[in-house]
């Protein structure tokens, strides 16, 4: 992904909000069924953030070189999903570590439904630990 000149805040870094926009951006890209499909109409999955945990690591600031967010899932739950990201500069120097816990909701009743089969493998492709989050 590139530093898009809307992302720098006047402090010459990625704004925070920035951030959480890239951690979706990169969810999309492996889950594109978790939402929306391509001509932009909700799909059956109906995943909602519950919770966002993010450390902040190293400023990413504009400029031309692209930077990786890495992603993964360390759980799988009834109805509920943990993703880790990493957000790493081309230097390999890592800005960001970061946790999401979505919930699978039902779209009538937008009551907790569980994963079908097919929800939990496209999960299960992606394995990884829990990110070390540092607490207050």
């Amino acid at each position: 992904m590139n530093v898009r000149w809307s992302d720098v805040d006047l402090f010459g870094h990625v704004n925070n909000a920035a951030f959480l926009r890239y951690l979706d951006d990169a969810r999309f890209v492996l889950f594109p069924a978790m939402g929306v499909d391509e001509a932009g109409a909700m799909t059956a999955s109906l995943l909602v953030v519950v919770k966002h945990e993010i450390d902040y690591q190293a400023p990413l600031t504009f400029r031309p070189a692209p930077f990786t967010v890495e992603v993964w899932v360390p759980r799988i739950g009834t109805s509920s999903v943990d993703f880790a990201y990493e957000i790493v500069d081309p230097d390999g120097a890592v800005a960001l570590r970061a946790r999401s816990r979505m919930v699978q909701l039902d779209r009538a009743s937008h009551a907790p439904r569980a994963f079908t089969t097919e929800e939990r493998a496209a999960f299960e492709r992606y394995p990884g630990p829990a990110p070390e989050l540092h607490g207050w």
